[in-house]
């Protein structure tokens, strides 16, 4: 390998994930990798690390981000790694981050591989991604040989728990069993999954998860094996690989999705049983029935606003619920699901799509409005950035004080002159206060950027609103690629509690992120603000 002279610039990038590796080992990747710069001649100029994060996706790992940001800003030459892995072991993220640092000029060293060129970035991607799935494959195998223990593999079902000790064995908790039991005879006797949902809400049942119990949480999902009514283990039946985990590359989440028949598992669990045979046959019965009957209905075309809609009591979603002589009219999901919203008001959705067009067509026609609300968001922005160094700075110099504390304590207890019982209290509340001081810092987070807004995706997005201002004043419901670009620019539409011949309160919340006009690669970052601010609220009330 090429030696460099001395006061070249390196970065040092470590990673460990949690299924395979221990926190220390970021201190021992770092360590090696500082020992082979000294050793090459090397300025190690920043460290990058990422704890307890799979390399099967750069998504959600901090900092390669803020490598990636360094390296556009020439802040190092070189690269140094363990190895090729530690960035990635997906062929197209290693072979994208091996571009992109290339183009800035930056070098990657693997203390264990040497320098990086395309045909080694290559090899070790394909190794990174043979290695992934080997894994999943013997996880995978693993879980076949917990099913045919007659354990359980799969998360928490309502109704049991795991025995402390004995992994995969559950439990069943007498008092969530009998509300199984009830939901399942109500439900074969013919009450609705949403008036069971609101029973057991209105009487403080706790549910599976969540804040309240809904239709869905009863009804479920045949293929998944998901709801009360679906899920085999109430039958004392084990049902496991319905579906798998897949990374979805463009976002780095991962997605379900459903299993051939031929691939699940069964065991039988007849110490798992909550409900007997009959009751489960007849509510499954019923349950077909009911899906038979909705199979005939005509799907629905998505609107303007479908999936921005919220209900202001609850910040639940809006869905559509039937049509008068007026037109589709919408109601709060979650009131209608499980009436633990108290908004059961019915809204006009074309009168919702006018006001909220209406509304973004006044607040775009004036370009000085546009400029004045431009200059004020940036203005906050620069002044809340300003405002979280300060209040991250403090806190960083509290949590030296606090360290300092702490080393002082142990080495008094190290030379024996204090004992252990004096100053245990004390320790433990500085340890209390150095936990609390790290999680502010996580959660305070990097709020150094203000985002920049470029005039020509401005002049974009008027022109995409007068657009769509022209088609809605025609009859009928837009083209769904038509109202695209608007999506792109609000966030979520609130639709406020109203009674009787009350006019409409709609909130518009916009995502400044679609006026940046900036490269982001590869994750997004957006930025929201709320459109009726003083001085530039626009008409919430209308028709």
């Amino acid at each position: 390998m090429t030696r460099h002279a001395r006061g070249t610039r390196a970065a040092v990038y470590a990673r460990f994930s949690t299924d395979l590796q221990r926190d220390r080992s970021i201190d021992d990747q770092v360590a090696l990798c500082r020992t082979f710069a000294e050793r090459n001649g090397y300025e190690v100029v920043a460290t990058f690390h990422d704890r307890a994060r799979s390399g099967a996706s750069i998504f959600g790992r901090d900092g390669l981000m803020r490598l990636i940001e360094a390296a556009r800003a020439q802040a190092f030459d070189i690269l140094v790694v363990e190895a090729l892995d530690r960035l990635s072991r997906d062929q197209e993220d290693l072979a994208g981050l091996y571009k992109r640092l290339t183009f800035q000029g930056v070098k990657i060293i693997a203390v264990h591989d040497g320098a990086a060129d395309p045909v080694q970035i290559g090899v070790r991607g394909m190794l990174g991604s043979l290695y992934l799935l080997d894994l999943a494959n013997k996880v995978r195998r693993g879980m076949d040989g917990v099913i045919r223990d007659g354990r359980h593999a799969g998360g928490r079902a309502y109704g049991y728990r795991p025995i402390p000790g004995k992994p995969g064995e559950l439990e069943i908790v007498p008092e969530e069993a009998e509300v199984v039991r009830r939901i399942f005879s109500l439900y074969r006797n013919g009450t609705s999954p949403r008036s069971i949902a609101a029973m057991l809400n209105k009487e403080g049942v706790p549910p599976p998860r969540g804040r309240a119990w809904n239709a869905s949480t009863i009804n479920g999902n045949k293929a998944r094996g998901h709801g009360i009514i679906q899920n085999p283990l109430y039958r004392g039946q084990i049902v496991w690989n319905r579906v798998r985990m897949v990374l979805d590359p463009d976002t780095g989440k991962r997605i379900s999705r459903v299993n051939p028949e031929s691939e699940w598992r069964y065991a039988d669990a007849p110490h798992l049983r909550i409900v007997e045979d009959d009751d489960a046959k007849a509510a499954l019965r019923r349950k077909e029935e009911t899906t038979r009957e909705g199979t005939l209905k005509v799907p629905r075309t998505k609107r303007m606003l479908s999936g921005l809609l919220e209900c202001g009591c609850c910040g639940g979603g809006m869905a559509i619920v039937g049509r008068d002589f007026s037109g589709q009219r919408i109601q709060c999901s979650t009131f209608r699901e499980s009436s633990s919203c108290t908004n059961g008001s019915r809204y006009y959705v074309e009168k919702i799509e006018r006001i909220v067009l209406d509304a973004l067509r006044q607040q775009l026609a004036d370009p000085d409005l546009i400029a004045a609300y431009l200059q004020r968001y940036q203005a906050q922005r620069r002044a809340l950035a300003s405002e979280a160094r300060r209040e991250r700075a403090r806190i960083e110099r509290r949590l030296d004080d606090v360290e300092g504390a702490i080393k002082r304590l142990v080495d008094a207890l190290v030379d024996g002159t204090v004992e252990k019982d004096d100053v245990a209290p004390r320790m433990a509340e500085l340890k209390a206060e150095r936990e609390d001081l790290k999680r502010q810092i996580a959660l305070a987070g990097d709020n150094s950027n203000v985002v920049e807004l470029h005039p020509t995706a401005i002049e974009r997005y008027r022109q995409n609103v007068a657009e769509l201002g022209m088609i809605m004043s025609g009859s009928g419901n837009p083209p769904w690629e038509i109202v695209q670009p608007l999506r792109e620019v609000v966030d979520s539409v609130i639709v406020m509690p109203r009674a009787a011949r009350e006019p409409y309160e709609i909130r518009i919340m916009g995502v400044l992120s679609a006026l940046t006009g900036q490269e982001i690669w590869p994750a997004e970052v957006s930025a929201i603000a709320v459109v009726a601010e003083e001085g530039l609220e626009p008409p919430t009330r209308g028709l």
